[in-house]
């Protein structure tokens, strides 16, 4: 099985048809024709040229016409220069694989993809000029520029600069120790230097590596779940006490819900619900796999909740995304329209009210998500806060992805008065 041309179909189905690369990804490791190295490379390409998309469309752009070339094509020489200039494979294999791989699309192409390919091996056509100076950090990064300027006005010039570096930058895998399985003594004990475990600086139980470990017993035996370090903060910060009542109103893939279990050691009830049926055999799978007991899960819309009163709710609301763009970069190459970023804050503020008329009289609540944008986190909360004047906020974080090798994230958390 050729690699490139398997990166190649899987490019094609992401950047045109609007699929999940990790999706995509995974599915490769079920293949048993293909080597763990194929799959690295395949993985690493993939990733690579979503992430510079912009920029190696830009480039080359400058030797084609876009309007007259075949789509596939055009991501068969992104690829390309991404190999050439970021991954300093050797010319030779990548430009005779190329031009191979364009004979199996449409023969009359494999000669464009040899000249060009060849062309884009000259460093003067990888140079960004542009009229507007301020969009070159961007275009350099693969990133979308007005992304860039939504941040700069949310925050300032030096974050959405940070953020656009950190952006491409490969995060290490962060995975949540499962107590409910085994002690944090016992496993470092007997884990820690075999999998060259790093300890988390955000949360003591959690831990970062440079290898998968989906495929090992410690993932297997439920010992360990991968979850991002600021992703099971929100479950930290919610902190549920034993024995109490707590919902969880979008509780997919199940991270944080059986997070909240762990906190509760198995005791008391949480309600979690999800919307999408298609996700619910994933979330049960975590649920046994970690040996959580306390959960009564619900393939159920959160606003046709019945409103019941909890002491914790936790509301991990769909948002933007733009906070893991490092682990799925397609996320950048959309811009949502107006239409549809009015109907994501309306449907977050409306699950805000339903999780308030579901809070009892001393309880408390956690909104989290994983974007980096205002309007999604302070700003909402802000607007939630002066409709409700008997709620106060006691805590409100928003991580960038620089301080723990984590995700972007926001928390915020708050409780009755």
């Amino acid at each position: 099985m050729n690699s490139r041309k398997e990166a190649l179909n899987i490019l094609f189905e992401v950047i045109k048809n609007n699929k999940f690369s990790n999706k995509l990804l995974n599915n490769l490791i079920k293949k048993e024709a293909m080597s763990k190295e194929d799959i690295a490379f395949i993985f690493k390409l993939v990733y690579g040229t979503i992430q510079y998309k912009i920029y190696l469309e830009y480039v080359v752009n400058k030797l084609i016409d876009p309007e007259k070339t075949d789509y596939k094509i055009q991501i068969l020489l992104w690829m390309n220069l991404y190999q050439i200039k970021f991954l300093n494979s050797k010319p030779y294999y990548v430009i005779n694989e190329a031009v191979e791989i364009a004979k199996d699309i449409n023969k009359n192409y494999s000669g464009l993809v040899n000249k060009v390919s060849k062309s884009l091996l000259e460093e003067k056509y990888w140079e960004v000029d542009i009229k507007n100076k301020q969009n070159i950090l961007s275009l350099e990064n693969g990133f979308p520029f007005w992304l860039f300027k939504k941040i700069e006005k949310d925050y300032s010039r030096d974050q959405a600069e940070e953020f656009v570096l950190i952006s491409n930058v490969e995060s290490k895998i962060s995975m949540r120790l499962n107590t409910l399985k085994i002690s944090k003594e016992e496993f470092e004990k007997n884990y820690l230097e075999k999998y060259e475990l790093k300890n988390s600086k955000l949360i003591n139980y959690f831990y970062l590596s440079n290898k998968n470990i989906v495929n090992e017993d410690i993932f297997k035996k439920g010992y360990v779940t991968i979850q991002d370090q600021t992703s099971g903060l929100a479950s930290h910060i919610l902190n549920p006490r034993k024995e109490s009542k707590v919902l969880d109103m979008c509780c997919a893939p199940g991270g944080k819900l059986t997070h909240l279990a762990q906190i509760m050691q198995n005791t008391g009830t949480i309600d979690a619900y999800e919307l999408q049926e298609n996700k619910m055999k994933l979330i049960q799978e975590n649920l046994n796999r970690l040996g959580v007991e306390n959960v009564n899960l619900v393939c159920k819309n959160a606003l046709d909740i019945d409103e019941r009163k909890y002491n914790y709710i936790l509301l991990d609301a769909p948002c933007s995304g733009y906070g893991v763009l490092r682990r799925k970069p397609e996320i950048k190459l959309k811009k949502h329209s107006e239409t549809e970023t009015q109907n994501l804050l309306n449907l977050q503020l409306e699950l805000l009210e339903k999780a308030y008329r579901c809070l009892d009289k001393d309880g408390e609540l956690v909104y989290s998500t994983c974007t980096i944008n205002k309007d999604e986190n302070e700003n909402q909360i802000e607007k939630f806060l002066e409709r409700h004047k008997d709620i106060e906020k006691i805590f409100e974080k928003v991580f960038f992805g620089r301080e723990y090798d984590n995700d972007g994230f926001y928390i915020c958390k708050m409780k009755i008065k």
